[in-house]
């Protein structure tokens, strides 16, 4: 039993790469629905993380490796071509990949792996969960994007561009923490937002099923959808304007879904994101390990040797 929990400590805690990159970024994700036509409730959740590497700080924008901070012969799907990425930041956040040619040439390597050819590029499968095979090294800078940790300089009393909601969301200085400023926004959600996102889920299960569904049914079959509900974001920001915190939230009801029975359902979603310097990440992780398990050999090497 020990054994396995040593083996469960070493999946857990992330290899440290050859060049230890000085952050973490942590994404967790908790999405539940109610409603429909057995008034039924559905929830999901999942996490993922990306380690950044800051290299220089130069008038046009920083520097930035981006990494999966595990075992590389354990990554799979596009991340194993598309990282490790570097981009430059730019103040307003915009990234500008540049290892293009980098990620291209693993990329094509990737494929002749997989025994595809270009053909499977931008087409939509399903495992555990669905995904699309991208083949483009732009598509690096999307995955980095979705983290939302790099959104340009925020401050108080400024418009930001929220995802889903009906237009700029104003910030507003709600606390502090650790000597950080916390900012928060939120604003109605936007139906036209939902009603695409509607269509491209049906669009995807469509092609995932190979059943025949133009954008032009897809959008048409979404148009009746209405919506009421809000959308927000907190930020917690240092001095310098690095977000260590963020937490997006969106809370609706919404008639017409891609379900096209007329009914109602509830969804609410909250996805947090942390940034947390290498080591005491680290740190943490262990201390997670330990306080889930305080009877862990501590040297599972050694237990190991016994086992066998």
């Amino acid at each position: 039993m020990r054994l396995a929990h040593a083996l469960a400590a070493a999946a857990l805690v992330f290899a440290m790469p050859a060049a230890a990159q000085d952050y973490v970024l942590a994404m967790t994700y908790e999405t539940s629905t109610e409603g429909g036509e057995y008034d039924s409730s559905s929830s999901s959740s999942g996490r993922q993380a990306i380690a950044e590497r800051v290299i220089a700080a130069r008038p046009e924008g920083t520097e930035i490796e981006y990494a999966i901070p595990i075992d590389p012969e354990e990554i799979r799907g596009n991340e194993r071509w598309m990282f490790p990425a570097r981009m430059r930041v730019a103040a307003d956040g915009r990234m500008t990949l540049l290892n293009a040619d980098e990620l291209a040439a693993r990329n094509t390597a990737w494929l002749a792996e997989a025994e595809w050819t270009t053909e499977v590029c931008s087409r939509w499968g399903f495992t555990w969960t669905a995904f699309q095979v991208r083949c483009d090294p732009e598509a690096a800078i999307e995955a980095v994007e979705g983290f939302g940790m790099q959104p340009g300089w925020i401050a108080e009393g400024q418009a930001f561009a929220l995802k889903g909601a009906l237009g700029p969301v104003v910030l507003a200085r709600t606390g502090e923490r650790e000597g950080r400023v916390i900012l928060t926004g939120s604003g109605p959600v936007d139906v036209g937002f939902l009603r695409e996102e509607d269509a491209r889920a049906a669009l995807v299960v469509a092609e995932i099923r190979r059943e025949a569904l133009t954008p032009e049914e897809a959008t048409a079959a979404s148009a009746a959808i209405t919506a009421t509900g809000t959308v927000s974001v907190t930020f917690e920001v240092d001095a310098a304007g690095l977000v260590w915190r963020r937490e997006d939230a969106s809370e609706y009801t919404m008639t017409g879904s891609r379900f096209r029975d007329g009914r109602t359902r509830s969804r609410t979603t909250v996805t947090r994101l942390t940034r947390a310097e290498w080591e005491r990440q680290q740190a943490e992780a262990e201390a997670e390990v330990e306080a889930a398990d305080p009877l862990a050999d501590p040297n599972p090497e050694a237990e190991a040797a016994e086992a066998e």
